[in-house]
């Protein structure tokens, strides 16, 4: 890929009054000069050239692309040149459309011969109990939190339609509702990989999309056909199963269909103004509504795109906060099967807040420290009502989440609070705003990391099981470590973050990628294999002496010391959890010999002492380094489908 060039499209220009007063007195030419220097400062997206095989692209500062390259740039005058593994520099995870042209959506299938059958093999024989089986996995993680479709009749159809003898003639249809099926168990299936689960039966191949591109195509007959609720459920499937194996591209391309089918649908519209809807068809049409809306922020975000959606646009209201009444109709208390979604959906209003704030074009950003400020109060109390939730869950009131559910939803508040933070970190270094960004983002990615780690290994000593036990399957998180990483390198490069404690905090993201990868999407590892070229660059260049520096002796590796690690481990592998007792509790024991940190001397080797002058680099061997090459990790690459069936796992799946 050529040289990228950056484009100031996301940049401030119009400054409010409030923020002008302090130039309002300046000479026209001195006011320009420092509104430009400003402009400079701030994040701005990537405009990718064109090179004949592809075309220019666009990816919006919102996906943390300028701080990426920033951390990158800072490394780029190191006096350590090693082989580069890292993929290129300007890339953000999801984009598979910057991998070769033939890749991101060939024919490859995607299940090995151990978990689905081919299309060519005859069809076995399944019961409704099978159906019922393989698509546990989703109703259990995914209709929780995006309750689109209506499940009983989805099960409705399931029983009396879906038999083996009638798959054929289903999957040549293509109606919206087998798809939905499709989708559904075709997520659950993917589910499986991160889960470890085995089904004694394997899935039929009619049952499940058998590559992106089948997936894809089986929504084309929906742009010949008036919008429905049903055929939009069927587009929102696909795209959620896209989402799920960050295929981030095809998603937004079909979010924009999605989008305008709801416009016309009307769903952007409260339900509940209107006397024509029962009360099973607002709650569903509300629920499909902010589904979409929650998609759209995701992928906006992610790729650094403008919003799709805006909240100006819409009036459906919170399924906690009803403000219309028709005919003298009692407002209905919340399901609280709905609390998830409820949550989600206001996450997802704040991020779309912070997006407009700090990633609008530079005719309409502004430098508003209000409104910044206010963002940050819907945060605190979008955060307070999220504990209130948890606390009562203690005491057995309704409204409890799953573990996973509740994870994903602790880490979405560090995520809200970087997305609103890290732009500052473009500003001038030793500013206060500078350091007031870069201490709350370090907090931040601290728990982030911390949180995550703590849910996917906990189980190793609690219930005698492997991680792969942990279902993390949320699409967000790889994101929210990719850049809790960077911002703890960051940290390091200026020297706000002791170099151990970002090795472990390193090493420890490095291991949740590695188990987010296991659900079959090269992104994670990708992320991984970054990760560690440039934490490995950081630490040794920090140790190459210069005429200015005398020579350190070089440290050897000390044999593996479980009390040595717990004591340098403690402050960042316990300190965020004791901010939520609750979930300290459930992730700790008070054994010390039951402590997930003592687990983890076994996966990221010893912690070296503060005062080490060099540090070993846990994940990386001697031999790795030395026979890393040059090759771009994207050339001719296609998804490691299933584990160990990808001429690039040793490429990928290093020894860590």
């Amino acid at each position: 890929m050529p040289d990228a060039t950056n484009h100031a499209v996301n940049g401030p220009t119009n400054l409010p009054s409030a923020c002008a007063d302090g130039i309002a007195g300046e000479p026209p030419s001195k006011r320009r000069r420092r509104e430009s220097e400003e402009r400079q400062q701030r994040e701005i997206g990537l405009m990718r050239q064109g090179d004949g095989a592809n075309v220019p692209s666009f990816v919006g500062s919102a996906s943390g692309i300028y701080f990426v390259r920033s951390v990158y740039n800072a490394l780029a005058k190191s006096r350590v040149h090693l082989p580069p593994q890292t993929p290129d520099q300007n890339i953000v995870p999801g984009e598979e459309d910057q991998l070769d042209e033939a890749v991101p959506y060939s024919s490859k299938s995607l299940w090995s011969p151990e978990r689905s059958e081919t299309a060519n093999s005859g069809l076995s024989t399944f019961e409704f109990d099978d159906l019922q089986t393989w698509s546990e996995s989703y109703f259990e993680n995914w209709h929780t939190a995006y309750p689109f479709v209506h499940a009983p009749t989805i099960l409705e159809y399931l029983e009396q339609h879906v038999r083996p003898v009638t798959l054929p003639e289903l999957c040549k249809q293509r109606s919206p509702r087998f798809t939905i099926i499709r989708s559904i168990m075709s997520i659950s299936l993917a589910d499986c990989r991160q889960s470890g689960r085995m089904f004694e039966k394997l899935l039929p191949a009619f049952l499940v999309f058998t590559s992106f591109r089948e997936a894809m195509e089986s929504v084309q007959d929906m742009l010949f056909k008036p919008s429905s609720i049903d055929a939009l459920q069927a587009v929102v499937s696909v795209q959620l199963f896209l989402v799920s194996m960050l295929r981030l591209n095809g998603a937004s391309r079909l979010g924009g269909m999605i989008v305008r089918m709801a416009f016309q649908l009307g769903l952007h519209r409260c339900p509940a103004r209107y006397a024509g809807f029962d009360r099973e068809q607002a709650e569903l049409r509300r629920r499909l509504f902010w589904t979409i809306y929650c998609m759209d922020r995701y992928l906006c975000q992610s790729l650094g795109l403008p919003l799709t959606i805006r909240d100006d646009d819409v009036d459906v209201c919170y399924f906690d906060d009803e403000k219309h009444e028709i005919d003298g109709r009692h407002r209905a208390a919340m399901d609280d099967r709905l609390r998830t979604l409820n949550f989600l959906t206001k996450h997802a209003s704040i991020k779309g807040q912070i997006v407009e704030l700090r990633n609008k074009s530079i005719h309409q950003r502004t430098a508003n420290r209000d409104l910044a400020t206010l963002i940050g109060a819907r945060i605190g109390k979008w955060a307070n009502d999220l504990q209130y939730v948890l606390d009562a869950a203690d005491h057995d009131e309704p409204g409890q989440f799953s573990t996973l559910h509740e994870v994903v939803l602790l880490v979405s508040q560090h995520e809200l609070i970087i997305s609103l933070n890290r732009p500052l970190l473009a500003l001038e270094r030793h500013t206060p705003e500078y350091m007031a960004a870069l201490q709350t983002c370090i907090r931040a990615s601290d728990t982030i990391i911390t949180t995550l780690y703590r849910y996917v290994f906990f189980r190793l000593v609690q219930r005698g099981e492997g991680p792969s036990t942990a279902p993390l399957l949320w699409p967000s998180l790889t994101w929210c470590v990719w850049m809790s990483a960077f911002i703890v390198l960051h940290a390091a490069i200026e020297g706000e973050m002791p170099k151990h404690v970002a090795r472990h905090l390193a090493a420890n993201s490095v291991e949740i990628l590695r188990h987010l990868a296991l659900r079959g999407s090269v992104w994670p590892n990708v992320c991984a294999v970054a990760i560690n070229d440039l934490f490995l660059r950081l630490l040794l260049d920090s140790n190459v002496t210069t005429p200015q520096s005398p020579p350190v002796e070089a440290s050897h590796v000390e044999p593996r010391n479980e009390t040595n690690f717990q004591e340098n481990a403690a402050p960042t592998t316990h300190r965020p959890f004791r901010d939520n007792p609750r979930l300290y509790n459930r992730f700790s024991t008070t054994s010390e010999q039951n402590d997930p940190s003592n687990h983890a001397t076994s996966l990221i080797g010893p912690s070296p002492s503060t005062s080490e002058p060099q540090l070993s680099i846990p994940w990386l061997s001697e031999a790795d380094a030395a026979g890393a090459t040059s090759d771009n990790i994207f050339e001719q690459f296609d998804i490691p489908f299933w584990i160990g069936d990808d001429q690039y796992s040793s490429v990928l799946n290093f020894d860590l």
